[in-house]
């Protein structure tokens, strides 16, 4: 028995298993199998002696073969569990992660439904359906949404095993969500018509008349009104209502997302478009010569990192599917996906990252972020928002 025991020990090492259901299930077994070997022990003494010395017989022995007949008995009945429909909020757009969903629903036969729309939209609904959600899972391109979920008591507390994953900068300290892949806020700059010494250091710097009609915007979007809860955070309301009036006031092109604002910059549209980094990078990706390139500013909320996460819903219909799709998240294959498709941040250990990535510890995000903080700010990012005109 021992020997299993140490053999189940080594693949816990090398993350074959996690303190998860499964291992639960595992330490069952073996609770019950001990039991069973001192429950056929003879008395001490001669007898018990000679029990000791292997005549404790047919009954009292348990090989190590039959351990792990029960072990993997346990986790099979374990695996069983996963199954059925999952329902998934994806803030997320359907182009970054349906094949990550898709690849998920084939390896583990689990019926996914997908409803797509703006992660701070969908946080407002999840608020609204409350108890009575269909939703099993939030994933959120922002963990501000997330937070406002988790706000609202919304969310079940993730086990241990799937939070350790990632770095504690991408779980919310209570332990509602997790990260799954990181990306930085940054500028995407027409290399043909702007020089390196005119760039701000800081998001405050594009508040300057040489701007004027140059910049392209996405008020709308999550990651933007996420990047306002940060300022409003660190620096206070008047800073940051006085910085989008008068951002408003010199004139942009408003983009639905952020995207369009990277192909406006590629055709010479646009000179300066805020967004999330990976637009670029994909651009890049496909066309290497294209005359832009990201520039990650020196500090502040305009080069926040943010982890895009994921939570299970209290009112889920089927916490072991979704608990097991979070863990896929998790995965090589989904976290390569991230990194070399979608072009973010991985943030599992041992998954490297695309060449076109900065390093990550070379951005200037902010230190001291509190996601949970940043989530009480998002209603009052929303109002300076409209306040301001856009």
């Amino acid at each position: 028995m021992l020997t299993t025991i140490n053999k189940l020990n080594n693949k816990q090492k090398k993350g074959y298993l996690k303190m998860n259901k499964k291992s639960i299930a595992l330490i069952s077994v073996l609770l019950m199998l001990f039991a069973a070997c001192a429950g056929d022990a003879g008395p001490q003494g001669e007898a018990g002696a000679a029990g000791a010395q292997g005549a404790q017989g047919p009954a009292g022995e348990v090989s190590d073969a039959q351990v792990a007949a029960a072990v993997e008995a346990a986790l099979a009945e374990e695996e069983a569990e996963v199954g059925g429909t999952l329902v998934i909020y994806s803030g997320r757009k359907e182009s970054l992660v349906a094949d990550v969903i898709a690849a998920f629903a084939a390896e583990t036969g689990v019926e996914v439904e997908v409803r797509y729309a703006k992660s701070a939209a969908l946080a407002g609904t999840l608020a609204l359906e409350g108890a009575i959600s269909p939703a099993d899972v939030f994933l959120s391109q922002d963990p501000v949404s997330l937070g406002v979920v988790a706000k609202d008591g919304l969310f079940d507390v993730l086990p241990e095993d799937i939070l350790d994953n990632v770095p504690a900068w991408a779980v919310d300290q209570r332990g509602y969500w997790v990260g799954t892949s990181g990306r930085s806020r940054s500028l995407v700059v027409d290399t043909r018509d702007v020089m390196d010494s005119e760039l701000p250091g800081t998001i405050y710097g594009l508040n300057d008349e040489k701007f004027r009609g140059r910049l392209g915007l996405a008020p709308s979007n999550s990651s933007f009104i996420a990047m306002v809860s940060c300022m409003i955070e660190q620096d206070g309301e008047e800073k940051v209502a006085e910085w989008l009036t008068a951002i408003n006031g010199l004139g942009y092109t408003e983009y639905p997302k952020n995207s369009p604002q990277v192909a406006a910059a590629a055709a010479g549209e646009l000179d300066i478009g805020m967004i999330n980094h990976y637009y670029t990078l994909r651009t890049l990706a496909e066309a290497g010569d294209t005359p832009i390139k990201n520039v990650y500013l020196d500090g502040g909320c305009g080069a926040m990192v943010m982890p895009a996460g994921a939570g299970v819903l209290s009112s889920s219909q089927n916490k072991p599917a979704a608990l097991a799709f979070i863990e896929y998240l998790h995965s090589t294959s989904a976290q390569e996906h991230f990194t070399n498709t979608v072009y973010e941040f991985p943030l599992v250990a041992g998954i490297t990252p695309n060449a076109l990535l900065p390093d990550i510890n070379s951005l200037n995000s902010p230190s001291d972020l509190n996601w949970s903080a940043l989530a009480l700010w998002q209603e009052k990012a929303v109002e300076l928002i409209a306040a301001a005109g856009f």
